[in-house]
């Protein structure tokens, strides 16, 4: 009786540690999005937020020089009225056409930088959406507290990129 009773707990505890196991760190950068997320609607050509916009777009090709898909990006660096920039926005959409038995892909990510009142960066939102044949496949989202230690994952090095890709601008 003893074993199954331990079970039982055993089991209770995993159910809940998956249920409500957000760590500290989700919790607080959910908080912080909080303060932020009004920036997310900002339109190009606010005159309350002046944005700055980079456009650009491009094929892809195999060996051979055919073209095997294309790439278009984005990226939005916006101020607040005293020229404090508040937000950068660097969107990608990489689309490749049925190739090699290889279905049609996309893969549509968007990093979006948040800035502090003395324009340090302070907080990151990750978002990648992967499309085959039209139908989605995979989403992914995820913050990042930018003035904390950050674990060397794909998505911060995405991140890390388009901090370093700011600071050359």
């Amino acid at each position: 009786m003893k074993i199954n009773n331990m079970k039982l707990l055993f089991l209770l505890l995993l159910i809940s540690t998956a249920l409500f196991g957000q760590s500290n760190n989700e919790i607080q950068n959910q908080r912080k999005l909080k303060n932020y997320i009004h920036l997310d609607s900002i339109d190009v050509y606010s005159k309350d937020y002046p944005t700055k916009l980079i456009e650009g777009s491009g094929l892809f090709k195999n060996k051979k020089n055919k073209d095997i898909g294309s790439i278009g990006y984005s990226t939005e660096i916006t101020k607040d009225k005293n020229g404090k920039i508040v937000r950068v926005l660097k969107s990608e959409s990489d689309h490749y056409d049925e190739y090699n038995k290889k279905p049609q892909k996309s893969v549509i990510s968007k990093i979006t930088i948040y800035f502090d009142e003395f324009q340090q960066p302070d907080l990151a939102k990750y978002i990648s959406k992967i499309f085959i044949s039209s139908s989605l496949v995979t989403t992914k989202t995820k913050l990042f507290d930018l003035k904390a230690d950050n674990e060397d994952t794909y998505e911060f090095r995405q991140v890390k990129d388009v901090l370093n890709e700011i600071k050359e601008k």
